[in-house]
């Protein structure tokens, strides 16, 4: 059974990221057999990473970057955590005040300071909508309230679980490009 950590950060005032978390764990639960543990920042503990095989991680976009208490939760960890997290997934989402606000950019830093406690962070290359996709994650201004964002946010934690379950599990169905070529021959035939 593949276990998946939903870590993150909102705004007391505007909990914009804090309404993405549900459809990220949406998604993850359209993969069967996954265990899920939401935990906000303020909340979490180290044990809680030790026990997942991936992580979502989330917070809003603060100036292009991450919030200053998610990065304080990693940053006073580091020694605790350093090379025992090799070869676990993750994947990053963000809300911000508008498109083109960073969001991309926030993205992009979870998963910098992912990809240096070891893991695993892939892009995404479907489209939830025309011209709207998740590659570097799920980004959404304000509260997710279209069927694209919200599509995007549960596409994330659907992927996640896809690569969790298929190399933490060893469940050759849940690649993602088996399922999606297992759709192309369907529509074929």
């Amino acid at each position: 059974m593949g276990k998946i950590l939903i870590i993150y950060d909102s705004e007391s005032d505007r909990k914009f990221t804090a309404s993405m978390v549900p459809l990220v764990q949406e998604g993850i639960e359209r993969v069967d057999g996954m265990e899920v543990r939401v935990r906000h920042v303020d909340e979490a503990e180290t044990e809680d990473v030790f026990w997942a095989d991936g992580i979502a991680i989330g917070c809003p976009t603060h100036f292009a970057g991450i919030s200053w208490k998610m990065k304080k939760w990693w940053d006073t960890r580091v020694a605790d955590i350093w090379f025992k997290t090799d070869g676990k997934f993750a994947v990053p989402f963000t809300s911000g005040g508008s498109l083109g606000g960073g969001g991309e950019l926030t993205c992009n830093a979870l998963s910098l300071m992912m990809m240096n406690m070891g893991y695993f962070v892939f892009g995404i290359t479907d489209y939830v909508a025309k011209k709207e996709s998740l590659h570097y994650g799920a980004v959404v201004a304000g509260e997710p309230r279209a069927d694209h964002a919200k599509e995007a946010c549960r596409r994330a934690g659907q992927r996640l679980a896809e690569w969790v379950g298929y190399y933490m599990d060893g469940r050759k169905e849940l690649h993602p490009l088996e399922a999606k070529y297992q759709r192309f021959w369907e529509l074929a035939d």
